[in-house]
């Protein structure tokens, strides 16, 4: 949770994000602003963390899109077991539906890079 929890690490393991301003540690209620790089545009976004506890990070994400993205841990034998969900916000309509088409499959290969990066950083620092 300390990599998920330090804005200024996300550029490192979330291959979208290029830069970030923050606290040092995001806490309920903070707001981290930055910029990304998504389907070749650049973006500027904020993150408000809507819950931080020792085991989860819920944030708010505007990025173009609205998204909610959980990270929760769970402890297992020598170390911890990382869950992820997002759940975005499109528009309704056929549009919504086009864009839905559109941004499924990028999301979920976007999602999963980020999480085997943060792992293989997060088990780098263990060792």
């Amino acid at each position: 949770m300390d990599l998920i929890l330090d804005p200024s690490s996300w550029p490192r393991w979330q291959p979208e994000i290029v830069a970030t301003e923050g606290p040092d540690r995001v806490a309920s209620g903070d707001v981290v602003r930055g910029h990304a790089t998504m389907l070749g545009f650049n973006v500027q976004g904020h993150s408000t963390a809507v819950e931080t506890a020792p085991d989860v990070f819920v944030e708010d994400v505007i990025v173009g899109v609205r998204m909610r993205v959980t990270y929760a841990t769970t402890p297992s034998g020598d170390g911890a077991v990382i869950t992820h969900s997002l759940r975005s916000d499109l528009p309704t309509g056929i549009w919504g539906r086009v864009l839905s088409l559109f941004l499924r499959s990028r999301l979920r290969r976007m999602q999963r890079a980020a999480l085997d990066e943060l792992v293989r950083q997060a088990e780098a620092s263990c060792s």
